[in-house]
């Protein structure tokens, strides 16, 4: 017994530690975390919204989640099937073709779609916020990036690297 007292001293305090974090995780004021808030409401708060401005806007946000997560699914869905013929010995391009045109249908759905919803957003909008929403999206169009990303076209640091050697030295 005494020689295996610190192990029962180390076994005792991790039962009580994971009990304790075990609590934490499933109480009822874990539970009840305050929702999420979306990229959206930063142009509702940016834009200060008035009581109806913001349930108008609430109710466009959660139609546009919605659609936008369906298409998602969709080219999801698209995708897994487009993929699934990549390791057969004979290939239909046409099907892949359709598939590939069905994806870019469902990009484009999906580029209108948030069109639309900013379009919507704007027309919540008083003069004032109108001014202010549309600096707020060229700021975000400039942010993006001419890839679509918010990052360096090479990766952070690698702006003005040099490209690599090449290996062929005649």
């Amino acid at each position: 017994m005494k020689k295996n007292l610190l192990l029962y001293i180390i076994l005792a305090f991790l039962l009580v530690m994971n009990g304790f974090f075990l609590f934490r995780h499933f109480s009822p004021a874990a539970m009840e975390r305050p929702p999420r808030h979306h990229q959206a409401h930063f142009i509702a708060d940016q834009l200060a919204f008035d009581a109806a401005q913001l349930q108008k806007f609430e109710a466009l946000e959660r139609v546009h989640r919605e659609k936008l997560h369906s298409i998602r699914n969709a080219v999801r869905t698209s995708k897994n099937m487009l993929f699934e013929n990549v390791s057969d010995a004979t290939v239909n391009d046409s099907e892949i073709e359709a598939i590939a045109a069905d994806i870019a249908n469902m990009e484009k759905a999906k580029a209108l779609e948030t069109f639309r919803f900013f379009s919507s957003v704007g027309e919540l909008c008083d003069e004032n916020q109108k001014e202010r929403f549309k600096t707020l999206l060229k700021e975000g169009l400039q942010q993006q990036g001419p890839m679509g990303g918010n990052r360096p076209p090479n990766g952070p640091g690698r702006e003005h690297r040099p490209p690599p050697p090449s290996k062929n030295r005649d």
